[in-house]
C-alpha cells in the first residue's frame, strides 16, 4: 500500500471516530471517551464509559468499506462478510454496550443495510443484549453518523466493573466533561 493511500485511511479512520465521540457524547451521560484503547488486551477503535467514567461501558469497532469498491455489485456482499467478521471477533468484548461502524469514504454511495441474518448474528446467546451498528460517512465536509441497528445493553458482571474503574484510573480520555472549580 502506498504512503498517500495509507495517510488517507488514517484521516478517514480518524474523521470516523471524531463523528463517533461527538454521536455518544450527545447520546450518553458526561462520557470520558478513549481512542485506541487496550481494553484489557483487545484493542478497541473507541471506548466509552458513560457518567463520567462509573457507568456502563460502550465499545466501538471500526470496519472501513474500501474506496476501491465503486461498483453496487460486489460491495454489499464484501461489507457483510467484513461486518460478520467483525461481529463474531467482538463476542468476547466485555462490556455493556458494543457496536460495529461501517466508514463510507465513497461520495454519494447508497446506505449499505446490514442483512437479516446479520442483524441475528448481533444478539446475545442468552437473548440480554445486541451489537448495535453505525453508519459513518466520512465522504463531505461534515461526517454524518446514523444507527442502522440500535444496541441493547449486555448483562453486567463483577469483571467488567473492577476492569472500567482501573482503566479509567490508568488512562487519560480523549474527551471527558469536566466541572471549573
Amino acid at each position: 500500500m502506498n504512503e498517500l493511500l495509507e495517510l488517507q485511511i488514517e484521516h478517514n479512520r480518524g474523521r470516523a471516530k471524531n463523528a463517533l465521540q461527538e454521536h455518544l457524547i450527545h447520546k450518553l451521560l458526561f462520557p470520558k471517551v478513549f481512542f485506541d484503547a487496550d481494553w484489557d488486551g483487545e484493542k478497541l477503535d473507541i471506548l466509552a464509559v458513560d457518567r463520567a467514567g462509573v457507568g456502563d461501558v460502550h465499545g466501538v469497532r471500526l470496519v472501513l468499506w474500501p474506496s476501491d469498491l465503486h461498483d453496487d455489485h460486489g460491495y454489499s456482499a464484501y461489507l457483510e462478510k467484513a461486518v460478520a467478521a467483525a461481529v463474531t471477533e467482538f463476542v468476547g468484548f466485555r462490556g455493556h454496550f458494543r457496536y460495529i461502524a461501517v466508514i463510507c469514504t465513497v461520495p454519494d454511495k447508497q446506505q449499505w443495510i446490514p442483512s437479516k441474518g446479520l442483524k441475528n448474528q448481533c444478539l446475545a446467546a442468552d437473548g440480554v443484549g445486541r451489537l448495535g451498528m453505525f453508519y459513518v460517512d466520512v465522504s463531505e465536509e461534515d461526517a454524518e453518523v446514523k444507527v442502522l441497528l440500535k444496541a441493547e445493553r449486555f448483562r453486567s458482571s463483577k469483571e467488567i466493573v473492577e476492569l472500567s474503574d482501573r482503566f479509567v484510573a490508568q488512562n487519560i480520555a480523549n474527551w471527558e466533561y469536566r466541572e471549573e472549580l
